[in-house]
């Protein structure tokens, strides 16, 4: 019994360890096949640096926080932190460069993965107007480290004016006496402007150009009339002769008026002989010379002179007895009338044109100007 005993124990021994084995073979191979099915397989490429990983890990962050894997500014990644992780799964992460921008004054840091100039500045929320400046073009790629400067361009158009000096005109006047100067126009300046374009780079200037230029008040002239008129040369037997007669005219009148404060004195015989040598005195002709007359005016009468023409410029009325019809003289008239001055031929007579008096003809329609010239005395009249 005991042998048989014995063999009923090692063969139920054998059968508790085949058994056993069998229970190990079998957790052992499910346990390799759970392991296997826990873990995936995946590949993250970290800006270009491209590693295999097998991990337990369920989302992008965890896989990134076990490993400690930080994110920068800028910096992007696909699939998302949150996404879940799969086997065969790929993780992309682009690492942000820095690029700095300059405007109005200050300094702005934005982080790119990729861009030109243009989406720097739009990172930087800077606006570009059309007339500002940059040191790269807005089409430009940036790279790591590049320094965008934006130069802020400002233009006004600034008005400046500038005096102009007038003229100083000298203009001869035969009119006028030689050696005289008269104003005949008062000078005015005038005035310049200049359009100018002025440049501002971030407020400093840095250029200015005229674009325009032009005269907005025209300068007028001063102009001072200087006299040329020299009068005819006088004999010196001419001069005493005037004299002589003058002296004469001036007795005379004394003479008469003696005479007539002593008419209880004289005799009416004298009275008429003293009027007849006056008569005589006065109506003898005169010879070349200058002499002083009276003047008066006159204008159109709608008759003929008595040389027979009809009255224009240059014409005067005499006594006949003193300067025959057709004789050209030299007048010079005083004052305010010296414009008057020139030569005039004797065409016309008048029955108040007796002795030494000439009446002048003006040429116009208004008698008033006649009128207003009345009589001037101290007229120099000058006889060939």
């Amino acid at each position: 019994m005991e042998p048989q005993q014995r063999n009923m124990r090692i063969y139920k021994l054998l059968c508790y360890v085949c058994i056993v084995l069998a229970l190990v073979g079998g957790t052992t191979t499910g346990f390799t096949r759970y392991v296997q099915g826990a873990y995936n397989e995946v590949t993250l490429n970290d800006n270009g640096y491209t590693v295999q990983i097998q991990t337990m890990d369920k989302t992008v962050k965890e896989l990134l926080d076990r490993y400690e894997i930080n994110l920068g500014p800028g910096d992007e990644i696909t699939p998302g932190l949150e996404e879940a992780i799969e086997e065969d799964t790929e993780i992309n992460i682009r690492r942000a460069f820095k690029v700095t921008v300059e405007a109005d004054g200050k300094f702005k840091t934005v982080y790119l993965t990729e861009g030109t100039v243009e989406d720097a500045l739009k990172e930087a929320y800077i606006v570009v107007k059309e007339k500002d400046l940059l040191n790269y073009p807005l089409n430009q790629q940036v790279l790591p480290g590049d320094h965008i400067k934006v130069i802020r361009v400002k233009e006004e158009i600034l008005i400046e004016k500038e005096n102009i000096p007038y003229r100083l005109v000298t203009k001869e006047n035969k009119k006028l006496e030689k050696g005289k100067q008269e104003l005949v126009q008062e000078g005015k300046e005038g005035v310049k402007e200049r359009e100018i374009l002025i440049a501002y780079h971030d407020g400093v200037e840095v250029n200015r150009e005229i674009v325009e230029e032009r005269v907005s008040v025209v300068p007028v002239d001063r102009i001072i009339a200087k006299g040329t008129y020299v009068a005819p040369p006088v004999s010196r037997g001419d001069s005493k002769r005037e004299k002589v007669t003058t002296n004469k005219t001036t007795k005379e009148k004394t003479n008469k008026k003696k005479t007539e404060e002593k008419k209880t004195t004289k005799s009416k015989t004298t009275n008429t002989n003293t009027s007849k040598k006056k008569t005589e005195s006065k109506t003898t002709r005169l010879s070349s010379g200058t002499y002083t007359f009276q003047a008066t005016a006159y204008t159109r009468t709608g008759n003929k002179t008595r040389s027979g023409k009809w009255p224009k410029k240059g014409m005067i009325a005499v006594d006949k007895r003193l300067i025959p019809l057709g004789t050209k003289v030299y007048v010079e008239f005083p004052g305010k009338w010296a414009h008057m001055s020139g030569y005039y031929t004797a065409e016309d007579t008048g029955g108040a044109i007796k002795g030494k008096i000439i009446d002048v003809f003006m040429d116009t329609d208004d008698s008033s100007q006649a009128a207003r010239f009345g009589r001037v005395r101290n007229v120099k009249v000058t006889i060939p």
